[in-house]
């Protein structure tokens, strides 16, 4: 692919016959630490967020490498929106002696959103029973053969229910995040992973129209072509994705392209996202094709503004000249908006610091993301930060708003 200029001034660029209301006008407000977990002698930096009747629920992880051996989740409440927290719990408690036999060396990996229409909570994720050490790193890596676990508290339940999905059942690797709750109804989660050892990893979705009660897999990208990888025995593919539902009820789909498979040329560490739509709530996709949009930590779903306009979020590349960035040394997240249903981006905003003013000095410091609606065109959107250099492992909020 030849190498693309991007930059926050960069033209709109609308595709025929496609019409947009006025453009709704971003602010950006209240940037602030959301939750630290580090008075509790626990990490926070990555997680995620759902309303439970007007109580906030925050479930989280903290290991420092992908699948740490030892990483579990825990829960924390807030009434007010983060300004007080209640102590950390255990959560997952309903499969978690039943499946963990030796917390030390596994990895049980939980996540909550909603409530759906009808006041369900979802919760999905993935038990591995041997995680990541610094010794079998590379190893581990290469295939992970996970459970999946699919749950769901009904409204006024006190506990999930949860249903397990051996390795194999939808692929060999279940790595899950949360999706879209669609206009109609039905639920779309993300998953990714190897189908078979050996094998290039491909990514699809989990369909639900029975409010999270049974799931079925439809497969959104794969390319099998070994040849993508830049080592033979490490797998590399399409993995997470970014979802969004628009106004016409398509949907589509931001898929981080691994290694050679959408590398960007003159920067051997980055790549481009891919594009991919389905004209059927999820049951078909088209072919993934790449699109005017490079890095990866985005969040598992975007926003679809007013406007018709799609709103994400993405980390900053290592290459420092894809983007006019306020400060071209340091890395960060940037808020990204497309006007074409995802072919093309912009950026709108550009986060550089943490709210203390401390540098993203490093590509990972800003970690993936999730929307959460707090009131009529307004979200906060909480995201992880990973400081490892500062030992500053937390999660961070800003407040978006769209107005007319």
């Amino acid at each position: 692919m030849p190498m693309k200029k991007l930059c926050i001034a960069c033209c709109l660029l609308l595709i025929p016959g496609f019409a947009f209301a006025r453009e709704a006008r971003l602010t950006f407000s209240d940037y602030r630490v959301f939750y630290d977990a580090s008075g509790t002698g626990l990490r926070a930096n990555s997680g995620t967020i759902a309303m439970d009747g007007r109580t906030l629920l925050f479930t989280f992880t903290g290991g420092i490498d992908d699948d740490e051996a030892g990483t579990m989740t825990w829960l924390v409440r807030s009434p007010d929106w983060g300004k007080t927290w209640s102590q950390p719990e255990r959560f997952g408690a309903e499969v978690f002696d039943s499946i963990v036999k030796a917390p030390k060396n596994e990895v049980l990996g939980l996540s909550i959103w909603g409530p759906t229409r009808k006041g369900t909570l979802i919760s999905d994720g993935y038990h591995l029973s041997r995680g990541v050490t610094r010794v079998n790193m590379r190893q581990a890596l290469n295939w992970r053969a996970t459970t999946l676990l699919m749950g769901r508290r009904e409204k006024g339940a006190s506990s999930f229910q949860y249903t397990r999905y051996e390795s194999g059942t939808f692929l060999g690797e279940h790595f899950v995040a949360n999706g879209l709750m669609l206009a109609r109804g039905r639920l779309v989660a993300t998953i990714w992973g190897a189908a078979k050892q050996g094998e290039n990893w491909r990514c699809g979705v989990l369909l639900s129209d029975d409010d999270g009660r049974s799931w079925r897999y439809r497969e959104v990208g794969y390319e099998p072509d070994l040849a993508i990888r830049d080592r033979a025995d490490t797998p590399a593919g399409f993995n997470e994705q970014m979802l969004f539902e628009m106004k016409d009820h398509r949907l589509v789909s931001i898929i981080r392209g691994r290694e050679k498979l959408g590398r960007v040329t003159g920067s051997p560490k980055d790549t481009w996202y891919f594009r991919s739509e389905s004209k059927d709530r999820g049951n078909t996709w088209s072919k993934p094709e790449p699109s005017g949009l490079a890095g990866t930590g985005a969040p598992s779903s975007g926003l679809t503004l007013a406007d018709g306009s799609l709103l994400g979020v993405s980390r900053i590349p290592y290459s420092r000249t894809l983007y006019s960035l306020p400060e071209q040394d340091l890395f960060g997240m940037q808020f990204v908006r497309s006007f074409d249903g995802g072919r093309t981006w912009r950026t709108v905003k550009v986060f550089q610091h943490d709210p203390e003013g401390r540098p993203f000095d490093n590509y990972y410091n800003a970690m993936n993301g999730q929307f959460q609606k707090v009131g009529k065109d307004e979200w906060l959107y909480i995201f992880g930060q990973f400081d490892v250099k500062r030992n500053l492992h937390r999660i961070l909020a800003v407040r978006v708003s769209a107005a007319k």
